[in-house]
């Protein structure tokens, strides 16, 4: 059982990780052993994510506080709940992934963006949007595309010309 003073820790921990994330995902997983749910929890921490479990009626308390309606069908069963510190499209992306890859035992029950709601369906065509990284990688590419055919086209004379240069000069040897 736990004392009063760990459950006030627990509200104040949950309530400060709502505050610092930028989305939060609830599941549920259903005899998934530790060593199954390690590979997702690091994979989670490399992108500033974190996977906990907290007990449903704790949970409850929280979103109550901080006037967070979300279905009550969240709070059946084992619950974890996964806060996306930094790029929540990644943190997103891995967690559909692997509810695709153990869909009997691990699944995704909803979540919350900012003050708005998400349903699971939310949640899953949400994680197909491209990270920020993709995003800044792609706006790099199609500003530095066309500049470089700018410059192989303005370099293309030049080098005609010099081989033509060698082709004079390989005749006259």
């Amino acid at each position: 059982m736990i004392t009063k003073e760990k459950k006030l820790d627990l509200l104040n921990e949950i309530e400060k990780k709502l505050d610092e994330t930028k989305i939060v995902v609830f599941t549920t997983f259903n005899e998934l052993p530790v060593s199954e749910i390690l590979p997702l929890r690091r994979d989670l921490k490399s992108k500033k994510g974190e996977f906990k479990v907290y007990k449903n009626t704790l949970l409850k308390k929280v979103l109550e506080k901080k006037s967070l309606k979300v279905n009550d069908s969240i709070f059946n069963g084992t619950t974890a709940v996964v806060f996306a510190y930094e790029d929540p499209f990644q943190i997103l992306k891995s967690v559909s992934d692997y509810s695709r890859t153990h869909r009997k035992n691990f699944d995704i029950k909803g979540g919350i963006f900012g003050k708005t709601i998400l349903s699971k369906d939310d949640i899953t065509s949400l994680s197909t949007i491209s990270s920020v990284n993709e995003v800044y990688g792609k706006l790099v590419y199609s500003l530095k595309s066309p500049l470089m055919r700018i410059s192989y086209i303005l370099k293309s004379p030049i080098i005609r010309l010099i081989n033509a240069l060698n082709e004079i000069k390989s005749k006259k040897e």
